[in-house]
């Protein structure tokens, strides 16, 4: 009795290799951009830890400049707003894979940080925002005494 492999048809439909994949998704979500700027949304990838007692957020946002740049906090969330615009004339694009526009991230922050200590620093197309926790918070060495 012979028995016969089922045959993997998403093979046959789909390009060989990953780049070709994405590529193609590329072409068919946004397709190709040949001409003037678009304005078209982008990201601003962000991370976000805890150190040395503060709340820290970066973002990436190359080719942002400080004045585009908007940080605020109001009723327990951190907002941020930055702008990324083209040149006055920009040239006659071959080919573009860069975004503009604006992109707005939140972040509801938590009771432990003190809104007061927000600091931001634009330095080398990343935006560094930190917020101190409240002293009352953060742990605090209790001494052992003998008796």
């Amino acid at each position: 009795m012979t028995k016969n492999s089922p045959t993997n048809r998403l093979n046959q439909l789909l390009p060989g290799s990953l780049a070709e994949v994405d590529s193609m998704l590329n072409h068919l979500f946004t397709g190709p951009v040949t001409s003037a700027v678009t304005r078209a949304a982008w990201t601003a990838p962000a991370s976000l830890w805890e150190a040395d007692n503060r709340l820290h957020v970066e973002l990436d946002v190359p080719g942002v400049a400080q004045d585009a740049v908007e940080v605020t906090v109001e009723n327990g969330q951190l907002a941020i707003v930055v702008e990324r615009t083209p040149s006055a004339e920009p040239p006659t694009y071959l080919y573009n894979e860069r975004r503009f526009g604006k992109v707005t991230r939140s972040l509801d922050l938590p009771d432990t940080v003190d809104p007061e200590s927000v600091e931001a620093e634009l330095k080398n197309g990343v935006l560094h925002v930190s917020i101190a926790k409240r002293p009352e918070t953060q742990p605090r060495k209790i001494e052992v005494r003998v008796s």
